[in-house]
Parts: C-alpha cells; structure tokens; sequence
C-alpha cells in the first residue's frame, strides 16, 4: 500500500492542483493506478487486453507519441514529466484514423490511469467532471500549439517556436524525432541549429 501511495503522489499532486480533490478521489486513485518502467526506445506497454484502453502520466523521463503513414514513421506527440498522455477518446468515433504508438526516449516512469478507472471517477464524483473540462483545455491548447507549428511556413521559424516553448525538451530528443516532429528534414534541422548556436 505505501508504494501504490508513493507511486501516485505525482499524479494526485498535479490534479490536487488543478482542482481540490476529495479522500474518497485520492484513495481510488492510488489503488487504481499502477506504475510501469520503460527503457529507453522502447514502446510503451498497451494494456487494452487486461484494463481497457488507458492514459499515462509520466513521473520521470521523455515520450513520443507517432503514427506509422505508409511505411513513414511520423512524430506527432514529445512530452516529459508532469503531463497526460495518450490516445483521446473521441465519443463519435468508434476506430481512430490512425493508431497512435508511444515510445520512452528515454528510461521512463509512467503511471497508468485505465479508463474504467476514470469514467467510474466521473460517474461518482461530480466534481470531477470539472477536472476533466481542465485538462481538455491543457490537452486542448496543447494540440492548438501543433497545429500551428505545423503550419508556419519557415523551418527556422518553427524550430524556433518549439525551442522557446518547450525549453526543458529542446535538448533532450534525438534529432531524427525532433526533425519528424517539425516536418523538415535532419539536415535542415542541424543546419538551423548550428546557426542558432552562432548567434547564442
């Protein structure tokens, strides 16, 4: 029990502040929620067949999220500690476009949220349900900022719009996946940085 607790305490403390939450919400979360270790490149574990589809919440380390488009491996997701993620249900649609994978970039701790767990929170606890109208706008805002990243048309421009937003990842992610992330090629991106590292 005290690891399940100490496993969780991330987690709660991220929604804890977002939106005060009951005992009653905290207990449920820690015995819900399990963590899992995942090394470095490799695929996050799918839990569909045990728990149903589910959520991650990285404690330590860096993900990617990507879809496979005609044998092309697309980077449409990087994200670190202290966030969600993972596949967003859509009520209307039964199958997504495309299955979307995760892969640690590096050694990783994730928290698993099965989604029976949090549709039983919202069927409980009202109040969560103004915990869920946050995060939807955290995870609302933070694909608004891929949208538009995607569509600026310099390459320049677009890196540095991901470096100034994202200043604790810029560093962390393999070129290839950052490349893949921006839509431009490996060399075009080593040349922009090189550039940017003569100004600094």
């Amino acid at each position: 029990m005290d690891a399940a607790r100490h496993e969780s305490e991330p987690l709660i403390k991220y929604l804890n502040d977002l939106e005060p939450l009951c005992e009653k919400i905290i207990e449920q979360a820690r015995a819900e929620t399990f963590m899992v270790s995942v090394r470095k490149n490799n695929i996050l574990p799918c839990f569909s067949e045990l728990h149903g589809d589910c959520l991650y919440f990285i404690i330590k380390g860096l993900v990617r999220g990507f879809i496979v488009d005609e044998g092309k491996d697309i980077t449409s997701w990087l994200i670190d500690e202290n966030h969600l993620i993972g596949s967003i249900r859509n009520p209307g649609t039964l199958k997504p476009t495309y299955q979307e994978q995760f892969q640690a970039l590096e050694d990783s701790d994730l928290l698993i949220l099965p989604y029976h767990f949090i549709d039983e929170m919202y069927a409980q606890f009202p109040e969560t349900n103004v915990l869920a109208r946050k995060l939807l706008a955290i995870h609302y805002h933070l694909s608004q900022e891929r949208s538009i990243l995607s569509r600026i048309p310099s390459a320049e421009a677009r890196y540095r719009q991901f470096k100034d937003g994202h200043p604790n990842i810029k560093f962390r992610v393999p070129l290839k996946f950052l490349a893949s992330y921006l839509g431009i090629r490996i060399e075009t991106l080593s040349r922009i940085r090189k550039k940017e590292k003569l100004k600094d």
